[in-house]
C-alpha cells in the first residue's frame, strides 16, 4: 500500500482510497461527536483528541499548508494536507480512523468561518457546513484553464497562438541582418549539400551491390541511416538550408524572406521523405523550422506594409499547400496555415489571416476528398482540416470576433477540438449546465462513447486532466453544478467501464457520495449490488466483442481488456462473493483480495484456483508433465519457491492449520526431496 500524495484539505478523502472502510469509519467517528475541539496549537498545525475504544483519547496532529496565499488566511479549499499523526497503535494502512474523523472536522469547520481556524468556543453547526458534492477534478480542470489564458494573449483560451511568438519573434528582430541571399543563389545552397548527400549514399549502394569497394581504394561508403544521425553527417546535407534560414529570419525584406524560407520549407520537406528518419531527427527540423517561420510572421505582420504583408504570407501559405508537406506532416501544413493569425490583431491586415484561413477551411474540407489521387490522401487530408478548424477559432479570437467563433462552432458540431474549446469556454464562464449538455449530446449522438472517449483523453488544451475523455469533462460540469445525481451517473459510467487501476477509486468515490446524501449502508449494499451486476454483463460483452489485448496496446497500456479493477474494487469492498466467483473465471491469476472474497461463500473453489496455480505434480507424484512424458514435479528451487508462494496465498485465505496441511501433504508426495522441505520449512 502506497502512501497517498499530499491533497487538497476539501479532497483529503483521496488519502483512504487504498481502505475505503477506514474512511467510513472516520466518517462514523465524525458523525458520532468522538472528535473533540479543533485547535491550532501552531501556525498551521492543528490538534485534537478522538475518543477511541479505549478509555484513554487518542492524539491526532494535522499540518497544512499555506494554500495560494502562503499563510493561513487562504481559503480551506487552496490548503493541502501536509501531514498527519496519530498516536493509536494502528499501522495497518497510511491512516487510521482518527485521523480521517479529525480531517472531517477540521474540513466542516474551516469552510464554516471561510478559513479562520476554529476556536474552542466556536458554536458553529459542523454538519451544516458539510459539502453536498466532493470536487475531485473541477479546480485542477479550471487551474489548467486559466494557465493556459495566460500563456495565450491573456483574455482567451487558444489552441497555437501564444505569446511565446512574439518573445521569439523579438529575439529574430534583434540579431544583425546580412544582405537576403538571392532566391536562386539560396535555392543551390539549400539543394546542393542534399544533392551531395544522396550522391554519396547511392554510390555506396552500387559499390555495396557490386561486391564491395575495391581492396587499397579508399572506402567511398555512406554509413547507413542509424549512422548517420550519430555522427551528425545530416548536418552536412543541411548545412545550405540553415545558412539560408538564419539569413532569411533576420531580414526586413519580408517577401523575399518568405520566398527563401518557402523554398526552404518544401526542400527539407522533400529530403525528409526520401531517406530513413528512424531518429527523427529530420522531423524535429522540420517542426522547428515551421516554428521559427511561425514566429517571424509576427514581425511581417507588425513592421511590413500591407502589400508585402499579403505577398509574404502567401508564399508561406502556398508551400503548406505541397504534397510533401499536406499529406506527409499535416501538422505542420496546419501550423504554416496558422502562421495568418500574426495578422489578426492588425485591422487593416486581418483581411489577409482570414482569406488564407477560410480559403483553407474550404480547400480542405470533405467534400474536395473526391478531388484527390488516392484513398491514402484522404486520412491526412482529414488531419489537416482539424487543425485548421483549430486555426480558425484562433484566428477569430485574436480578432475579437466572437460572432465568428460561434458561426464556427455551428459549421462543425461534431469537431472534437472545437467541441472541447467551446465546453472549455463554457466551464471557464461557470457556465457548467450548458457545458454539461452540450457534451452529453454530443455523447449521445455518438456511435461508441467509449470510442468518442477516447479521442480525445490525448488533446492539446487539458493533457492529462481527461483520463475519461468527455466523461471527465461531465464529471467536471457535475460537479460545478453541485449535481450529485448526475455525477452519481458518472461515477458508475466509469466504473461499469473501467480498465485502468485508477477508475478503483471511483468506486470509494460513488460510496461516499451516496452516503453524504443520506442513504444508508443498506442502500448503498443495494446499489453497489446492481452495480455490480452491470458490470458482470460489461466483462461478459468485452470477452464477446474484444480480444484479450488489444493489438495496439503498447507499455503500459498493454492489459487485459477484459479486467476491471473498479469491479474487482466493488467486489472486495463490499464482499461480493458470487461476483467474485464468477469474474474470476476470466483471470488467469486472481488476485489475493478476491481470492478471500470469493471463499467467503465458494472456499472450495477458491482452493482450486490455488491448486491450479501450483507446478504441475505437486499434489500428485504420478501427474505426467505435459510435453515431457515424465511424472512428478520438476526438481528445481524455481518450482519449491513457486509452491512456497502458493502455500503463503494459501494462508492468507484459509490460515496457517489449513495452510500447513497442504504443505505436508505436498511434502509426503516427495519425501527425499531435501530442497523441497527446506523451502517449504515455514509451513511445515
Amino acid at each position: 500500500m502506497t502512501v497517498p500524495s499530499k491533497p487538497l484539505l476539501y479532497e483529503f478523502e483521496a488519502m483512504f482510497d487504498d481502505a475505503p472502510h477506514i474512511l467510513e469509519r472516520a466518517l462514523d467517528y465524525w458523525e458520532d461527536d468522538r472528535v473533540g475541539s479543533v485547535e491550532e496549537i501552531a501556525p498551521a498545525l492543528f490538534h485534537a483528541h478522538v475518543a477511541g475504544s479505549e478509555e484513554t483519547p487518542y492524539d491526532v496532529d494535522i499540518r497544512l499548508d499555506g494554500g495560494d496565499t502562503g499563510d493561513e488566511t487562504s481559503h480551506p479549499r487552496e490548503r493541502h494536507v501536509m501531514s498527519a499523526a496519530c498516536t493509536c497503535p494502528y499501522h495497518r494502512t497510511p491512516y487510521c480512523k482518527h485521523v480521517g474523523a479529525v480531517l472531517y472536522a477540521l474540513r466542516a469547520r474551516l469552510e464554516g468561518d471561510g478559513g479562520n481556524p476554529t476556536t474552542p468556543d466556536d458554536e458553529t453547526p459542523v454538519h451544516e457546513s458539510r459539502p453536498i458534492v466532493p470536487k475531485h477534478v473541477l479546480d485542477g480542470i479550471c487551474h489548467r484553464i486559466e494557465e493556459r489564458i495566460q500563456q495565450s494573449d491573456g483574455r482567451n483560451v487558444l489552441f497555437f497562438w501564444s505569446t511565446e511568438c512574439l518573445r521569439q519573434a523579438e529575439r529574430l528582430r534583434s540579431g544583425a541582418e546580412e544582405p537576403l541571399i538571392p532566391a536562386k543563389e539560396a535555392g543551390r545552397m539549400v539543394l546542393g549539400p542534399m544533392d551531395e548527400y544522396h550522391r554519396r549514399r547511392n554510390l555506396s549502394d552500387h559499390d555495396y551491390d557490386s561486391g564491395g569497394p575495391d581492396e587499397g581504394a579508399e572506402s567511398q561508403s555512406w554509413p547507413a541511416s542509424g549512422e548517420t544521425h550519430r555522427q551528425g553527417l545530416y548536418d552536412d546535407a543541411l548545412s545550405g538550408l540553415r545558412t539560408v534560414v538564419d539569413n532569411a529570419l533576420h531580414s526586413t525584406s519580408y517577401d523575399d524572406a518568405c520566398f527563401n524560407l518557402a523554398i526552404c520549407m518544401q526542400a527539407l520537406a522533400a529530403f525528409t521523405n526520401s531517406v530513413d528518419d528512424d531518429y527523427h531527427e529530420l522531423s524535429n527540423e522540420n517542426d522547428q523550422l515551421t516554428d521559427r517561420i511561425r514566429c517571424y510572421m509576427e514581425n511581417v505582420a507588425a513592421y511590413a506594409d500591407s502589400p508585402t504583408s499579403s505577398i509574404a504570407l502567401g508564399h508561406i501559405a502556398k508551400v503548406a499547400y505541397e504534397p510533401d508537406i499536406q499529406f506527409y506532416d499535416p501538422a505542420n501544413a496546419a501550423m504554416l496555415l496558422a502562421s495568418a493569425c500574426a495578422f489578426a490583431r492588425y485591422e487593416d491586415r486581418a483581411m489577409w489571416a482570414y482569406d488564407v484561413i477560410d480559403t483553407a477551411l474550404e480547400r480542405l474540407g470533405p467534400s474536395h476528398d473526391g478531388e484527390l489521387p488516392h484513398d491514402m490522401l484522404v486520412a491526412p487530408r482529414h488531419v489537416l482540416h482539424r487543425y485548421v478548424q483549430m486555426a480558425a477559432y484562433d484566428l477569430r479570437r485574436l480578432a475579437g470576433d466572437e460572432a465568428g467563433c460561434r458561426e464556427l462552432w455551428d459549421a462543425y458540431p461534431s469537431s472534437d477540438p472545437l467541441l472541447l474549446m467551446h465546453a472549455v469556454v463554457l466551464i471557464r464562464q461557470r457556465r457548467f449546465r450548458e457545458a454539461y449538455h452540450l457534451v452529453a449530446g454530443h455523447l449521445d449522438r455518438s456511435m461508441d462513447p467509449l470510442d468518442a472517449d477516447r479521442q480525445i483523453v490525448r488533446n492539446g488544451l487539458l493533457q492529462g486532466l481527461l483520463p475519461h475523455g468527455w466523461h471527465s469533462l461531465l464529471e467536471c460540469c457535475a460537479e460545478g453544478m453541485d449535481d450529485a445525481e448526475r455525477l452519481a451517473g458518472v461515477y458508475r459510467f466509469v466504473i461499469v467501464n473501467g480498465n485502468d487501476k485508477a477508475d478503483a477509486t471511483y468506486v470509494g468515490r460513488l460510496r461516499r457520495l451516496i452516503r453524504l446524501g443520506g442513504s444508508s449502508d443498506e442502500q448503498w449494499h443495494d446499489a453497489a449490488r446492481s452495480l455490480a451486476r452491470e458490470c458482470a454483463r460489461n466483462i461478459a460483452e468485452r470477452i464477446r466483442t474484444q480480444p484479450e489485448i488489444p493489438w495496439n496496446a503498447v507499455g503500459p497500456n498493454r492489459r487485459s481488456s477484459w479486467r476491471n479493477p473498479a469491479y474487482e474494487r466493488l467486489i472486495v469492498d463490499e464482499r461480493l462473493s458470487d461476483a467474485a466467483l464468477t469474474y474470476c473465471v476470466t483471470i488467469d491469476y486472481p488476485p489475493l483480495p478476491l481470492l478471500k472474497t470469493m471463499a467467503i461463500d465458494h472456499p472450495q473453489e477458491a482452493r482450486q484456483v490455488i491448486y491450479d496455480a501450483l507446478p504441475v505434480g505437486a499434489l500428485d507424484a504420478n501427474a505426467v508433465v505435459p510435453g515431457t512424458g515424465r511424472r512428478g514435479m520438476d526438481a528445481h528451487r524455481t518450482k519449491y519457491r513457486q509452491v512456497a508462494k502458493q502455500l503463503r496465498r494459501y494462508r492468507e485465505v484459509f490460515g496457517d492449520e489449513e495452510m500447513r496441511g497442504l504443505a505436508r501433504r505436498i511434502v509426503e508426495q516427495y519425501p527425499n526431496r531435501r530442497a523441497l522441505r527446506d523451502e517449504l520449512s515455514f509451513a511445515l
